[in-house]
C-alpha cells in the first residue's frame, strides 16, 4: 500500500467501522500530494488553503471514547501537530477539516477501501 510519513506529513485522517466496515485512511503532505486509499492525488492550491484554514481551527486533542458505546459507530482518528487523537463523535472543530479530507475519498481516483 502506497503511504508515507515523516516530517512533511500534514495530516492524517482515518475512518473506520460502521455496519459495513468500512476503513478509511487520508494522509496529506505539506506540498499537497495526498494518499487517499492507497491512491496519489494532488490538491490545488485553493484545496490546499481551505485545509490549512481548517486544520487551524482544531483545538480538540484528547481522545474521548463518548459515542462508542453502540454496536455500528465510526471511530474517527486524526493526526495532526504532533497529536493522534480519536473520537466516536466527531467534535464542532473536527467538523471543517473531516469535511475536506472525507471529500477526498470520493474523487475517481481514490478508491473506497472495505
Amino acid at each position: 500500500m502506497l503511504a508515507f510519513t515523516g516530517p512533511d506529513v500534514l495530516v492524517t485522517y482515518e475512518r473506520s467501522g460502521g455496519f459495513a466496515g468500512i476503513r478509511e485512511r487520508v494522509t496529506v503532505d505539506a506540498a499537497g500530494t495526498a494518499v487517499v486509499n492507497g491512491a496519489r492525488l494532488t490538491l490545488g492550491d485553493d484545496e490546499m488553503r481551505g485545509l490549512r484554514d481548517a486544520l487551524g481551527r482544531v483545538v480538540t486533542t484528547r481522545s474521548s471514547a463518548a459515542g462508542c458505546d453502540v454496536a455500528d459507530h465510526f471511530t474517527y482518528t486524526l493526526t495532526y501537530r504532533g497529536h493522534r487523537t480519536t473520537r466516536c463523535r466527531i467534535p464542532c472543530d473536527w467538523r471543517a477539516a473531516v469535511e475536506r479530507l472525507e471529500a477526498l475519498t470520493g474523487r475517481p481516483e481514490a478508491p473506497a477501501r472495505r
